[in-house]
Formats: structure tokens, sequence, C-alpha cells
């Protein structure tokens, strides 16, 4: 078997792959390059493609991600008539929803990036090959579990496919689960930590990354003892910690953070037809120019921060404010009042003085998220002390790291009975990871774990159309079921 060396050829992520628009409806799985890397250094680019997926200009202007993550939740207001995004959130979805489409097609290219590496390195056999594939299978676990989020039973790639391999069925959740849970486990014992990887690879995903994804995965399966165990390896291994100040988490200066555990940081590009910074597109502030603003924050969102709750005006930006360095006046669409201030920054910030050119970061997985799995699965064992300490290191830093006796502010949270915390915890995992794309997910399995919970919800926001078994998955993307010939099947509930 061949050695092979690491290459180094990127500081700290600073990727230019490039991004192109979607066009053409390919395969699922069909490769997204005609190159078939044969030497160390394209293998390395390869790899530099596969951690390229996380930029936010691959999210083609935010259609997806905001489509499938954001838009069915309580935490948004829908500013827009185009029924993509609509239908979505009035659960009147359909098959034929381009944006849903897109993602199915865009995530699969991305699978196939992450199997092309592991193709390449097949005839190395030396710890550095193996440095290569945990990164690569750490995003392809990243990618299905998105999708079996997204969709349930999905289509599993787990190698570059055949021509022959183009059309095959969906396989189960389960399967899908046990290669997530495989490739995790992989990555999390080969990936060197944050420390080991030091200054010059920060950004790159470590075994905390791993760990964290693994406990995560678990407490959406609602196996607490796994997700309390990988969790509490992350927390005990102090290679993550919370940024002393929230609100610059979210500014590009964010994006190396020590809560920063995946980073999903937009640094401005002037790529010819694509000159906004897509995080941004579609937020900002209705009616004044600053951001298409399709959709804000929602009131009952805004509601939901205890009263001088520091995260709420470090998270919401309300009519009235002001934003330095901006001398115009801030106009307001009739009916709106708040905007997303992890996407408002000051004026002397913005790339030729346009708001849509912000550089921001929005990490994909954090420190804080771990402390709040550490305290939800803590709680479900009965194990209520553990649960409290992690939910007070979260509140210590959103009062500016102070006690509740400095601050004066977000009382220490006592309660110890296993419902009564659970709610709590659940509270204050929206509050701190608000439009940070947790919560739809979150309240899918919240359903599962309180029945009725999330039903009730929506029917006290009005939003009757939701029905559990049917809007708890998108439906799989009627072009390529239509184009499989039988092949791929919809989603039953959709049928």
């Amino acid at each position: 078997m061949k050695k092979l060396k690491y290459i180094i050829v990127m500081g700290g992520l600073s990727l230019l792959a490039s991004c192109d628009d979607f066009l053409d409806v390919t395969p699922q799985g069909q490769l997204t390059t005609d190159v078939y890397f044969s030497n160390e250094e394209s293998i390395n680019a390869a790899l530099n493609r596969v951690y390229s997926s996380v930029n936010w200009r691959f999210f083609r202007l935010g259609t997806m991600y905001f489509t499938t993550h954001e838009f069915c939740s309580d935490d948004v207001k829908m500013n827009t008539g185009d029924v993509n995004f609509t239908s979505a959130y009035d659960f009147t979805n359909n098959p034929g929803n381009i944006y849903v489409e897109r993602l199915w097609e865009r995530w699969y290219q991305y699978l196939n990036d992450c199997n092309e590496v592991l193709k390449l390195t097949s005839g190395y056999d030396n710890e550095q090959a193996v440095l290569y594939n945990s990164q690569a299978r750490f995003f392809r676990a990243y990618w299905h579990f998105d999708l079996v989020n997204v969709f349930g039973d999905v289509v599993l790639r787990d190698h570059v496919p055949a021509p022959s391999e183009y059309n095959i069925p969906k396989s189960s959740q389960e399967e899908v689960y046990n290669l997530i849970i495989s490739d995790l486990e992989y990555a999390a014992e080969h990936l060197p930590t944050r420390q080991t990887w030091g200054t010059a690879n920060l950004g790159r995903v470590t075994k905390g990354t791993a760990l964290g994804m693994l406990a995560k995965v678990y407490l959406y399966r609602q196996d607490y003892a796994k997700a309390y165990a990988y969790a509490k390896q992350v927390v005990e291994s102090g290679e993550y910690s919370l940024d002393p100040n929230f609100r610059n988490l979210f500014a590009i200066e964010g994006k190396y953070s020590v809560e920063s555990m995946m980073p999903g940081h937009y640094i401005y590009q002037n790529i010819t037809g694509r000159l906004r910074n897509p995080y941004v597109e579609f937020q900002g502030i209705p009616g004044s120019g600053l951001g298409s603003a399709i959709f804000t924050p929602s009131d009952d969102l805004v509601n939901s921060f205890e009263a001088g709750d520091p995260r709420k005006a470090a998270s919401i930006f309300n009519q009235g404010e002001t934003i330095d360095g901006y001398t115009n006046v801030i106009k307001w669409t009739a009916g709106f009042q708040y905007a997303n201030k992890k996407v408002i920054w000051p004026a002397t910030q913005w790339p030729d003085a346009d708001f849509f050119k912000q550089q921001l970061n929005l990490p994909f997985l954090r420190y804080a998220d771990i402390l709040l799995i550490y305290a939800e699965s803590a709680n479900e064992l009965g194990q209520s002390s553990v649960a409290l300490d992690a939910l007070e290191q979260l509140r210590f830093r959103a009062r500016g790291n102070k006690t509740f006796a400095q601050a004066g502010v977000l009382p220490q949270i006592t309660v110890t009975d296993k419902a009564q915390l659970r709610q709590l915890i659940w509270k204050e995992r929206r509050v701190e990871t608000a439009i940070e794309g947790n919560r739809w997910f979150d309240l899918v399995r919240y359903e599962k774990v309180v029945p009725g919970y999330t039903t009730n919800i929506m029917n006290n926001l009005g939003r009757t159309n939701f029905n559990y078994a049917k809007n708890s998955k998108f439906p799989i993307p009627s072009t390529f079921v239509t184009n499989s010939n039988g092949v791929l099947t919809q989603n039953p509930n959709w049928l």
C-alpha cells in the first residue's frame, strides 16, 4: 500500500471552490466533477471541496436551508408571496417545491464529494489517509443526518456510485442512522482535537465535533444514555468552551471562537452573478432595503425571552433601534417590528457599504448546543443536578459572565421535577439558538417525547394545517420520483 502525505493548502478554511447554479437535474449521487484524482495534491483539493459545502454561498441564496430548516417552525414570521416559501410555513407544501428539490440534489452531490475522497484514498494505508478519511466520513454523516431529518427514509450513499447505481431505492432511517453513527464513531476515534490541529487548521472538524454530533444524533433518537455519554466527553475534555461574549460569536471575528465547533462563516467573495451573502440575503429589516426580509423573528419567539435576558438584545433587532454608522432613516413594513440581529452589524463593517455583503458567522454546531444536549439527556436520566449546572453555565454567560446576584436578571434555575425541568431546558434551547436552524427539528422530536406538544403549538398559533404524521417530514421531490421510473418511492404520508 502507498503512503500519503498530508498537504495543507488552506489556512483556517479559506475556501475558493466555485458555486454553480442548479440549471440541470441530476440523479442522486451523480458525480459533481468529471475529474478523477490520482495524486496527493488532488486528494487534498477534493477534501477542500468537501469543506466548501458549508460555505454559505452554496445554499443558493438560502432558499434550500430556510425552507427546510426554519419556515416550518414557530420562530419565524413570513413576509413573502413566494409559494415555495410560504407553503412550508403554511403546511400546504407539495412534492414540487423547487427549493426542496434543490436541497435533495445538492445534498447528494455533497455526499458524493465525501465518497470521492474515500475512493481516492483507498490505495493508501498510512495515518494521513486515515486523517483524510475521518474528515470525509464526518461530513458524510452530517449530510445523511440532515437528509434524514428533512425527509425520513432516504437514499443511502456510502460509495461513489457506478452508472447502474444512480437510480436506487430508499433505505430505512435505521439503515441510514447505522451509517451515520459508524462514520461519526470513526471520525471521533481518528480526528485530532482542536488543540492538536493547531491554529493553522482552525475551521477543520475535530474529535470534539464528531463527539458532539454523536450526542446530537442520539438525542434526536431519544437514546438519552448515549447522548449523555457523548456530550459528557465533550464537556469534560476541555476542547471547547463558551465564548465569553454571546453577541460576538456571530460576527466574522467569531468564526474560530472556542465555542465554534463547526464554523458556518460566510466570507464575502466578489463572484460574478453572486454578489450577496446568502445567509443575509433573505433576512434583514422589512421595508428598509436592508436585506430582502422574506422572514423575520416571530412575536412568539421574541416573547419567549425572559425579562432582561441580554440574549434578546443580542438576537432581536427592534423597530426604533439604530445601526451604528448608518445614517439613513430605517423604514419598516407595516405589521413588522423585529429582525434577526445576528445578521445586523455596524455599517462600518459592511464591505462596499453594502448590507448584503456583510461577513458573519453562524456555527453549524457550537458548544452551547452540546451543553443543552448534556442538560436535556441528564434530566431524562434523572440527573437533575447535572442538568441544572449546565443550564447555569449558559445563563451565567448570558448575564455577561455574572451570577444572578450580580446581574439581577435570569434567576438561577433550581427546578428538579423532570417534566418541569424538561420544559425549561427546551425554552433555554430556543432562546440560546434562535434562528440557527435547530428549532424545527427540535419541534419534530418534542412531539415524540410529549405527544401533542408541537401540534398544540401550531394550533394555538392558528396554523391548523399542521398534521404531524404528514408534515414532520418533507415529501421526496416529485422530479426525482418521476425520473426514477418507480424505483424511488414517495413518503407514504404524501401519496
